[in-house]
């Protein structure tokens, strides 16, 4: 599977650091708390995101001790469980996470028949593109655009200049009977409006009683002429005439005969106003109609999709049809030739967008099978952890997938509107913890942190969401971290049991190391299952018959084991250890009575069995006393026969300088007073958080070293 290196430097309480990551396996990093377990999480994340590392610098550390991190292998996606997660990401408000899409129905196989027919969808389209016919139509429609237009309710023609100069009476055409001499001029296609033009200009120099173009001198009925001349032709209006004639002239191929006839002659002749407005609007119509169903064509491959409901899509291609019974105009033989060519690229349309429609149901139904499967399975897992809330997952009225928190009250099920303050902090942090699976599935992660997810759970839970994570994947459901790249640091040992002991995943898919800091050194040792986990019994008693301890060691190890086994069995034996171990003279009793010499003889009997050279009074003078214990912590270098040595003396001697904290600590290397069924190695493994022995060793010092 393949290995990743990662070395640490200068970041936080890690001065340098090395451990190894195993690809497609559960990497359990277990330590005490403070060894930098957190620090190793955000070091991982910032160096995914390519963000610094400079939050990471200690305190007081040197300009040039930048916190670095290098990894044998890049790491394109890091998802971190951590407390930065639970309070960005997910209980927003009454959503229980953030894009609820992504994370719950986004899966591969949706995603690649969601592509397959987007594909699809994007490949409709009417093919007219390329047809010269449909090219010059679209240019003359994209012309006359503008020019004539309906009012809103489509009743009535919009009034605009180019209304109003078809609508006047006299024009280029219907030239006044005053005028007529004028009509060579007028009437030219070429030469109107730029002599209208000239002649309008040139009249403002007859002044002088004679004619500004030839001198002549002007007769009477000159200024009549003018004046009519002038009211009947100006420049704008007689070009926009002749633009309108010119436009509906391009439009003669489309346009059926007759009434391309009637078109000219609402310019050309004069059929009356109202003739004129009732076919320039039945025009019009015709236009629009053609104007709207070409550029719809045109859309339906570019921006139609975004709008469009699958559902009504095959309704919305029929919509694209040209019907010939609404136009009037339009229906020249080449404008039939057109409708029905544009008309039979649409029907071949028909067939393919009901396939369509077909592969739209399947992806539906693989969304509603998959918010099926996500929601039984986050309601399986919320009842086997002991929360009694369900998740409801569904699709909202505009397609998206919503995700919400119900709980149950008169039976029926109520939505959560405030799932933060709803929750407890346990079942906030248990929940986020699932739905952080599914999120860092969904981000396809390279590697999946988490960072102390279940230290704080009760037992019911922590095995809840271990086998949530981390149960053997069945039929692609439910999502989970199975042989997936995982860092779990932890300072809870429950993890150790569930994966290493009982084997709750195969071993090929499961690592564990211990993490130690030392004095800002972090380094890892591989827990190996058969040779470093052992019963509490099995590993007392292996320390008790170990003669290469002291015996200060062995008799505190053999007073432990008694108390596993039953204070009550062994109490003479019991009781002749305590008082060894309290460096007393003589065998009391609990209440500081001398003890029966019969039960002595019993107890030492029973101790015998175990070290048959046992002799009280031997161990008492040459070895439970103050100098020998602090001869022999001295000379000790493991962290927890240091502690054994400690207690000793404190019972002998009394250490009314070190704090309660530390005591409680202390006392449970002693009693059973908080032990677990199994730990690691006490001789192999230093499980002394650095600042207790740290503690322990500086009153050493001061107490005797110095002395």
């Amino acid at each position: 599977m393949g290995k990743i290196d990662v070395d640490i430097k200068n970041c936080n309480n890690i001065v340098s650091g090395h451990f190894v990551l195993e690809k497609g396996k559960l990497n359990i990093k277990y330590g005490v708390n403070g060894t930098g377990k957190s620090t190793i999480a955000s070091a991982l994340e910032l160096l995914s995101k390519n963000k610094p590392l400079s939050d990471l610098k200690p305190f007081g550390s040197n300009e040039n001790d930048e916190p670095t991190v290098n990894i044998s292998e890049k790491l394109a996606m890091v998802s971190v469980f951590n407390e930065e997660f639970v309070n960005t990401v997910v209980f927003q408000k009454s959503n229980l996470i953030e894009n609820a899409f992504d994370v719950f129905i986004k899966t591969p196989n949706y995603d690649e028949k969601r592509a397959a027919f987007d594909n699809r969808l994007k490949a409709l389209k009417v093919s007219i593109g390329n047809d010269d016919r449909i090219i010059k139509l679209h240019d003359e429609i994209h012309n006359f655009s503008g020019k004539l237009e309906l009012n809103a309710a489509k009743k009535e023609l919009k009034s605009n200049n180019y209304l109003k100069s078809i609508l006047k009476k006299e024009n280029l055409f219907n030239v006044p009977d005053s005028l007529k001499k004028y009509t060579p001029f007028i009437s030219d296609k070429d030469l109107s409006i730029n002599w209208i033009d000239w002649k309008t200009k040139g009249e403002s120099f007859d002044q002088k009683g004679i004619c500004p173009f030839c001198s002549d001198e002007l007769k009477d009925e000159y200024i009549d002429e003018k004046n009519i001349f002038n009211d009947t032709y100006k420049k704008a209006d007689s070009q926009n005439l002749k633009n309108m004639l010119d436009l509906f002239e391009c439009f003669e191929n489309y346009l059926d005969p007759e009434r391309y006839s009637e078109l000219i002659s609402c310019i050309k002749s004069d059929p009356g106003i109202d003739t004129i407005k009732s076919l320039l609007k039945t025009f019009t119509y015709d236009f629009e109609y053609l104007k709207s169903q070409l550029e719809k064509i045109h859309q339906f491959d570019s921006t139609f999709f975004g709008d469009v409901d699958i559902d009504k899509l095959d309704e919305s291609v029929r919509d694209l049809k040209i019907e010939n019974a609404r136009l009037n105009y339009f229906t020249s033989p080449l404008m039939t030739e057109i409708v029905e060519f544009v008309n039979s690229q649409i029907k071949s349309l028909e067939a393919e967008v009901t396939e369509l429609k077909i592969d739209m149901g399947k992806l539906r139904s693989l969304m509603r099978s998959t918010i099926k499967n996500c929601s039984e399975d986050m309601n399986s897992f919320l009842n086997s952890a002991g929360i009694q809330y369900k998740v409801f997952l569904d699709v909202d009225p505009v397609g998206e997938p919503i995700a919400v928190l119900q709980y149950q009250k008169d039976k029926k099920w109520v939505k959560i509107d405030n799932i933060r303050k709803t929750l407890s902090w346990g079942e906030r942090n248990a929940f986020a913890l699932v739905l952080f699976m599914f999120y860092a599935q969904n981000k396809n992660a390279d590697l999946i942190v988490l960072d102390d997810p279940i230290s704080s759970f009760d037992s019911n839970k922590k095995y809840a969401i271990i086998h949530k994570l981390f149960a053997k994947v069945k039929n692609g459901m439910p999502k989970n971290f199975y042989k997936q790249t995982v860092l779990m640091l932890t300072h809870d040992f429950e993890p150790i049991i569930d994966f290493i002991v009982v084997g709750k995943l195969p071993q090929e898919y499961v690592s564990a190391t211990f993490i130690q800091n030392n004095n800002g050194c972090l380094s890892e040792r591989a827990i190996d299952k058969n040779n470093d986990i052992k019963s509490i019994i099995q590993e007392l008693l292996c320390h008790v018959r170990n003669d290469k301890l002291c015996m200060v060691h062995r008799v505190a190890f053999l007073r432990k084991y008694y108390e596993h086994h039953g204070i009550n069995e062994h109490i003479d034996a019991y009781y002749i250890l305590s008082s060894l171990i309290h460096g007393r003279p003589n065998i009391t009793s609990k209440d500081g009575t001398p003890y029966p010499p019969k039960n002595i003889i019993d107890g030492e009997k029973e101790i015998k069995k175990i070290f048959a050279d046992f002799d009280y009074n031997t161990l008492i003078n040459n070895l439970f006393n103050e100098n020998e214990l602090v001869k022999l912590y001295f000379l000790e270098k493991n962290a927890y026969l240091k502690l054994q040595l400690f207690r000793t003396l404190m019972t002998i001697v009394g250490a009314e300088d070190i704090e309660d904290v530390y005591i409680k600590f202390i006392n449970e290397s002693y009693h059973i007073e908080n032990d677990y069924a199994y730990y690691l190695n006490l001789l192999e493994y230093d499980m002394v958080p650095p600042h207790i022995i740290g503690t322990i060793d500086e009153y050493m010092n001061k107490e005797y070293k110095a002395s």
